[in-house]
């Protein structure tokens, strides 16, 4: 097995999260209701319902904040994961280190 680079799994792993972050910040945008219920299934019978209420409108400002808030954490996650996953490789019984 090959080893990952960190940064680029970083970078790939935000560009997943981001991707994902938008398509569901447009789906609250179009149907905020059926959003909502779609998730509430996620979530085995927790309901989501009541977080709408008196919620901060979607504006922007909060698109963008949670879209950087999001990057940070997925960069972070996938150079940690690449990290871990390397040192793991290398440690595999029967295998040298390279």
């Amino acid at each position: 097995m090959e080893k990952l680079n960190p940064w680029v799994m970083g970078a790939a792993l935000t560009i997943t999260f981001v991707a994902v972050y938008a398509l569901c910040a447009a789906a609250f945008a179009i149907a905020p209701i059926a959003t909502i219920d779609f998730f509430n299934a996620w979530f085995h019978g927790l309901n989501l319902a009541g977080l709408q209420t008196g919620a901060k409108p979607f504006t922007l400002s909060v698109f963008l904040y949670g879209t950087v808030g999001i990057a940070v954490v997925a960069f972070v996650c996938g150079v940690v994961f690449a990290t871990s996953y390397n040192l793991i490789l290398g440690v595999q019984p029967g295998k040298e280190r390279r």
